[in-house]
């Protein structure tokens, strides 16, 4: 693992882990009100349920992952996006909360193999989104997976967990309202999956989809691009779950209190009709 290790310590970690909590602990008054769905709530990801939404994030586990590392991902995520909603709240400037959300991660001890934030190009009056997503998430494999061995396999996770998102109709509705805005639409695919040697890789492709004109369908259902702006952003990040026990009561008793801020619904990833 050691091509892919981050450069920050496990010591570091724990300390930015720290200081992260520490902040935010002034924010937990007795009175603060926490949001929670409408919907049953799971509290461990399962192999029948291998897929969630954070907020306006789908998370997809790849078949490899073991229940443990799943989680170990889901508080990586969940923490990350929890401290880019605390950074730039609002969510509009989603360069800045991009931005926050990989810093995050990288304090957690993931090494960042790949990251960027663009304008999408597209010339296509109408934009399909699993495109979009499948295009995103296809360039970030082929810049790495030269060196990442079983990189590629993202792919099939992140084609999966749409399709599971799209045969659940409960789950559908509920992401659409999570993350359609005034502007248009924001939205992350974070597929995940283990390698043979433990290795834990994920990518997550980010849309911020901004204009007037669409055809106000559901998203992943073409939509209308004239008048529109996309812009992308994209990353590729690895994490030896080897780090993870030098943290982990930490992190876990700070998302026992706060996980349902963000963590919105489980559903199957490979769901069928």
């Amino acid at each position: 693992m050691e091509q892919f290790e981050s450069v920050i310590s496990v010591a570091q970690s724990v300390e930015l882990l720290s200081a992260r909590i520490n902040r935010r602990k002034a924010l937990a008054t007795a009175g603060r009100r926490v949001r929670r769905s409408v919907v049953q709530m799971h509290d461990n990801p399962n192999k029948d349920l291998d897929a969630l939404m954070l907020g306006d994030a789908l998370v997809g586990y790849g078949n490899n992952m073991s229940q443990n590392n799943m989680a170990i991902m889901e508080n990586l995520m969940t923490m990350a996006i929890m401290e880019a909603n605390y950074e730039v709240p609002g969510g509009k400037n989603t360069r800045a909360w991009y931005d926050a959300f990989i810093q995050c991660l990288g304090d957690l001890g993931c090494f960042i193999a790949e990251d960027g934030y663009t304008r999408y190009s597209e010339s296509a009056r109408r934009v399909d989104m699993d495109f979009v997503i499948s295009d995103i998430v296809k360039g970030v494999i082929d810049g790495v997976k030269a060196g990442v061995p079983g990189a590629a396999v993202l792919g099939a996770v992140v084609n999966t967990t749409i399709d599971g998102l799209k045969r659940d109709e409960e789950t559908m509705r509920l992401f659409n309202s999570q993350v359609k805005v005034a502007e248009g639409a924001r939205l992350s695919v974070i597929p995940c999956e283990q390698m043979s040697d433990g290795t834990l890789v994920a990518s997550s492709a980010s849309i911020r989809q901004s204009g007037t004109s669409s055809n106000g369908g559901v998203l992943f259902v073409n939509w209308q691009s004239s008048a529109r702006d996309i812009f992308r952003g994209k990353s590729f990040v690895t994490f030896n779950p080897a780090r993870y026990e030098a943290f982990r009561q930490d992190i876990e008793e700070y998302l026992g209190e706060h996980r349902r801020e963000v963590l919105s619904k489980r559903f199957s990833r490979r769901k069928r009709a």
